[in-house]
C-alpha cells in the first residue's frame, strides 16, 4: 500500500530498540527498530519504527510511520501510516490513519480512516470515525467478548461517510454509506445509501434514502 516497506529497507534511518517501562518524554524525532511501551511515552515529534507495541499509554505529536502497530493500552496520534494496525484498547488519530489493514476491538476516535485491504471494528465501546474509506471490505460487528452479553446502548459507531467495496454494518449511525455490496445489520441509522450491486437492510434499522447506481 504505502511506502512503509521502503522505510525499513533504509536501515540508516532506524536506531536500536526502544523500551519504555516508566515515563519518558522525547522532544526530538524517534527512529527505532522496535518500540515497546509498558509505561508512558510522550513523543512530541515524528516516530519511525518497524513495530510499535503499546501496553501502557503512548502519545505521538507528529507523524507515526510503522510496519506493524499493536495497541493493548492507549495510543493517541496525529497522523499514522502503517501496514497493519491492531487495537484492543483506546486508539485515536486526530487527523489521518492510512493503513493496509485495520482491526480494532475497543474504543476508537479517528478523523479519517483509510485502509487498502480491510477495516474491521468490533464494537466494545462508543466509537467515532468521521470518514471511513477502503478499497476492500468494511465490517462493523459486536465485540467477540460481548457476544453472549446484553449490549448496552453506548456501544455503537458514529460516522459521517463510509465508502468501500463490500460493507457490513452493525449499530452504526452514518450520513452516507456508499459501496457495491452493502449489508445493514440491526441497530443502524443511515441517512443515504448508494450501492451498485446489492443491498440488504435489517428491519431493526432505519435508512432514510437508498440510491441504486447503475454503472
Amino acid at each position: 500500500m504505502s511506502n512503509a516497506n521502503d522505510l525499513f529497507e533504509r536501515q540508516e534511518m532506524i536506531g536500536p530498540p526502544l523500551k519504555v517501562r516508566g515515563s519518558l518524554t522525547l522532544k526530538e524525532d524517534v527512529r527505532a527498530d522496535t518500540i515497546d511501551v509498558v509505561g508512558h511515552l510522550s513523543a512530541q515529534k515524528n516516530v519511525t519504527t518497524a513495530k510499535l507495541k503499546v501496553s501502557g499509554d503512548c502519545s505521538i505529536g507528529g507523524h507515526c510511520r510503522a510496519e506493524q502497530v499493536i495497541n493493548l493500552g492507549g495510543l493517541r496520534v496525529q497522523h499514522i501510516q502503517a501496514d497493519r494496525l491492531q487495537s484492543s484498547g483506546y486508539f485515536s488519530a486526530a487527523e489521518d490513519a492510512a493503513l493496509e489493514t485495520f482491526y480494532a476491538e475497543g474504543a476508537v476516535k479517528i478523523h479519517r480512516l483509510t485502509a487498502e485491504s480491510s477495516i474491521e471494528l468490533r464494537l466494545g465501546n462508543r466509537s467515532t470515525i468521521d470518514v471511513i474509506k477502503s478499497s476492500g471490505t468494511i465490517t462493523v460487528k459486536p465485540s467477540l467478548k460481548l457476544m453472549n452479553a446484553l449490549i448496552p446502548y453506548f456501544r455503537k459507531l458514529t460516522c459521517k461517510t463510509i465508502e468501500g467495496t463490500s460493507i457490513m454494518l452493525y449499530r452504526t449511525t452514518a450520513d452516507l454509506v456508499s459501496g457495491e455490496d452493502i449489508i445493514i445489520g440491526p441497530g443502524c441509522s443511515i441517512g443515504e445509501i448508494r450501492y451498485t450491486k446489492s443491498l440488504t437492510v435489517d428491519p431493526k434499522s432505519q435508512v432514510a434514502r437508498t440510491v441504486f447506481l447503475n454503472k
